[in-house]
């Protein structure tokens, strides 16, 4: 029997993401664990996200929110829902609420493993099915595409894509090259005690820089060939829509057309 481990970081708390992700099918011969590794209690998100979610209007985006957000989840729901809750000090997010998992738990007992942000809208439960099933990677992204991807194609760049801990796909084997845990040793910011979300998009761009030393070990072990993706547009394929600090409609300027594009996309796919 295979296991898959999903580990998901807490701070947003949309019981559409819990129970999304404990209702996938599951291949034959696999076993799936969910762990919530929970950087605040739930209680401080459900305030946060009532105050946003009724001012919304009725945006493509914005229906998104409301349908993710319609009911909160409490740790109650978390752990009915299949899920084991673990509270952690709030020190870097991203990949340091991975960490944190990794020092409590055994990857090796794994095969495969799915890290994800919270704030995610599954639209299919197929997922497991279909990335289980895939032997073509080490990791598996939701997207690799961003801003600068048309540009950086024209001008014959080939910067790779950043794995940024938001939603992707690891193998075992991928977990032994980084030494069992994430260097974490780019980053500065912590927020220990700190519970609110941050007003701006850039109050948390020091986190940005969790991603630099995994792209530079890819890139040295020249192992970025088997760095696949499930979708060409950045945070949107069509079993998954990555929020941006915690919801769907909230954009940097400069991605917003290829998310836009992946939107088109995903609406396409499912009006067939």
């Amino acid at each position: 029997m295979k296991r898959l481990a999903v580990v998901a970081s807490g701070w947003h708390f949309p019981l559409h993401f819990f129970r999304s992700l404990s209702e996938q099918r599951i291949p034959r011969g696999w076993q799936v664990d969910l762990f919530c590794i929970s950087h605040r209690d739930p209680s401080y998100s459900k305030a946060e996200k009532k105050e946003v979610i009724t001012n919304l209007g009725n945006s493509r985006r914005e229906s998104y929110d409301k349908i993710l957000y319609e009911h909160m989840a409490d740790i109650r729901d978390i752990e009915a829902a299949g899920w084991k809750y673990t509270l952690e000090p709030n020190t870097v997010g991203d990949w340091g609420n991975i960490n944190q998992w990794l020092e409590k738990n055994d990857y090796e007992d794994y095969d495969m493993f799915l890290f994800t942000h919270d704030d995610n809208f599954i639209l299919s439960d197929k997922l497991f099915e279909h990335a289980l099933t895939r032997n073509d990677w080490l990791i598996l992204s939701n997207s690799d595409g961003n801003s600068q991807r048309r540009i950086r194609r024209w001008l014959r760049l080939k910067k790779p894509f950043n794995i940024r801990g938001s939603f992707e796909f690891f193998t075992k084997e991928m977990l032994d090259i980084i030494g069992g845990k994430f260097d974490l040793s780019m980053t500065s910011l912590t927020r220990e005690n700190q519970f609110s979300s941050g007003v701006t998009i850039s109050e948390l761009s020091d986190w940005n820089s969790t991603v630099t030393p995994l792209t530079n070990l890819l890139k040295e072990r020249k192992l970025f060939g088997r760095v696949k993706s499930l979708s060409k547009y950045y945070r949107m394929s069509i079993y998954c829509l990555e929020g941006e600090r915690g919801y769907i409609h909230k954009t940097e300027p400069s991605n917003t057309a290829e998310e836009e594009a992946g939107l088109d996309l995903v609406d396409k796919f499912y009006s067939k």
